[in-house]
C-alpha cells in the first residue's frame, strides 16, 4: 500500500474534502431542522440568515427549498469551496467569524456544530457574540449549540471507522482544568486500487461554565437569552450540549 501524506492543522484544508464523505455534515441535518422548526413556529418562512462557520454549506443545501435567503461566512477557504460547489444561489464569504464585518442585517445569525468551541479562548468567544449582535435586525435572534464542559470531557476517547474506501482514526484528550480537548484526526482515502491518500487533521475545543457564556451574551448586547438541552432526553443541568438562542 502506498499514500500521499497531507499534514494539515485547525483551519480544515485537504481535510475538508473529505468531510461529507466522512459523515462530519450529518449533524447539520439536524441543526437545519432545529432551524427550521423554530421559524415555522416564530418567522415568516423567508427570513435572511447569516451562517457564520458555515462549512461546506451543508446547512443551506439542506434548506435549499425553503424561502431563506443565507450568507455563509468561514475562515477555511477549502470548506468554502465545498460549499460553493454543493449549492449555487448562496453568498459564501471567506472571513474570520470573530471579525467580519458585512454592510447588512439579518433577520438570523447561526452558528452550529462546535464552532463556538472550536475558538482560541473566552475573548475569540466574546467577538463572535459580538459579530452575531451588530449584524442582527431589530427582533433578530442569534442561534448557536456548544459543547459543555460535560460534553467536552467526551472527547476522551479512541474511534476506530472503517469502510472500504477508507479507515479514519478519531484519537482525542480532555484536560479537565483547562476544559480543553485535541483531537487529533487521521484518516486513509481509498484514491486507487492500492494507493490511499492519508490526511492528519488536529482540532483543539473548549468549553466554559454556563455563567461565563450567559455573561459573555449579556455583554455582546443579548438581552433575552434562553437555553435548553440539544438533546431532549438530556436534563439541561447534566446536558453534553447547550442549545441557546438570543435576541
Amino acid at each position: 500500500m502506498t499514500w500521499m501524506t497531507i499534514m494539515k492543522n485547525q483551519n480544515y484544508t485537504d481535510f475538508a474534502k473529505y468531510y461529507d464523505m466522512l459523515g462530519w455534515n450529518k449533524f447539520s441535518h439536524v441543526c437545519a431542522e432545529r432551524l427550521h422548526n423554530f421559524i415555522r413556529f416564530r418567522g415568516v418562512g423567508n427570513e435572511s440568515v447569516l451562517d457564520l462557520a458555515c462549512g461546506t454549506g451543508e446547512l443551506e443545501y439542506k434548506l435549499r427549498n425553503t424561502n431563506l435567503k443565507f450568507t455563509g461566512v468561514d475562515l477555511s477557504m477549502s470548506m468554502l469551496t465545498q460549499a460553493r460547489r454543493k449549492i449555487n444561489g448562496v453568498k459564501f464569504i471567506h472571513g474570520d467569524i470573530t471579525s467580519v464585518r458585512l454592510k447588512q442585517k439579518y433577520d438570523i445569525a447561526v452558528c452550529f456544530f462546535d464552532s463556538v468551541n472550536h475558538l482560541s479562548g473566552i475573548t475569540a468567544v466574546r467577538k463572535l457574540f459580538k459579530t452575531a449582535r451588530v449584524h442582527l435586525r431589530k427582533g433578530g435572534f442569534f442561534i448557536f449549540d456548544m459543547l459543555t464542559p460535560d460534553g467536552l470531557s467526551e472527547w476522551e476517547s479512541v474511534d476506530i471507522r472503517r469502510k472500504p474506501d477508507h479507515t479514519v482514526i478519531v484519537n482525542g484528550f480532555y484536560d479537565s482544568d483547562k476544559i480543553t480537548a485535541e483531537i487529533n484526526i487521521e484518516g486513509f482515502i481509498k484514491s486507487g486500487r492500492n494507493t490511499y491518500n492519508r490526511f492528519i487533521q488536529n482540532l483543539i475545543e473548549r468549553s466554559y461554565n454556563f455563567d461565563t457564556v450567559a455573561e459573555s451574551l449579556e455583554k455582546a448586547g443579548f438581552d433575552n437569552i434562553s437555553v435548553s438541552a440539544f438533546n431532549p432526553d438530556e436534563h439541561i443541568k447534566h446536558t453534553s450540549r447547550w442549545f441557546f438562542t438570543a435576541g
